[in-house]
């Protein structure tokens, strides 16, 4: 049985992979902040294949005791856990920069720190997930998201590079449909929205690949 550890497990993207990854028999470390509803229904469901961990990625206390939580060798790092700030241009500040950044780069960033090595001596897999807005997509709504993702892209790079026997990839995904998309419904109704079973089936492929290095956009 493979080990998985999942950021961002609680909501949206994270939840929908969860309930695929134990339904084929992974275990899960299922991380979250401060929503833990949905996660303690699916732990009830299959309390021998996961477990509940808690962090708050902002706090660099959490993040380092994130692996004391860690109770079994790890094969599979997910860092889905992500936030962003929508706004104009003059509402962005230093503090919503670092915020973001924090989260969706640091963070990861500190966790391939800690795992990486372990999940090379296993062959295994790390996933960070990206965003199209990187690629191909500028939009000053979504800057610091943007900036934090191209961070996290070069970073799989670059971590890909110096563990070479794992698989570190990013996969850049285009408009989902969470809670994180904070729109009006009258204009989600005419937004291209990636369904999350597409999304989930391409985040099981690259647990699945021998390939590494590789920053692939899916639309």
């Amino acid at each position: 049985m493979k080990t998985v550890l999942l950021t961002g497990a609680s909501g949206g993207l994270g939840l929908a992979l969860s309930q695929t990854l134990l339904e084929q028999g992974y275990f899960v470390y299922l991380h979250y902040h401060h929503q833990r509803k949905a996660l303690e229904a699916l732990h009830a469901k299959y309390p021998n294949y996961s477990k509940l961990i808690q962090a708050d990625f902002a706090c660099a206390e959490d993040l380092l005791r994130l692996k004391e939580q860690i109770d079994r060798p790890l094969d599979i790092l997910i860092n889905n856990a992500a936030i962003e700030h929508l706004g104009p241009l003059e509402e962005k500040t230093m503090e919503t920069m670092h915020q973001i950044f924090q989260i969706n780069t640091v963070a990861p960033f500190l966790l391939m720190k800690q795992f990486a090595s372990e999940i090379e001596k296993r062959e295994g897999s790390i996933i960070n997930i990206s965003s199209d807005n990187t690629i191909d997509k500028y939009d000053e709504v979504t800057l610091e998201y943007d900036v934090s993702k191209a961070g996290l892209n070069l970073l799989s790079k670059s971590f890909a590079r110096i563990y070479p026997k794992a698989k570190i990839n990013a996969i850049c995904f285009g408009w989902l449909d969470t809670p994180m998309n904070d729109f009006p419904e009258d204009i989600k109704k005419d937004m291209p929205f990636i369904p999350l079973d597409k999304a989930v089936s391409k985040i099981i492929t690259y647990i699945k690949t021998n390939e590494t290095g590789k920053v692939d956009v899916c639309q």
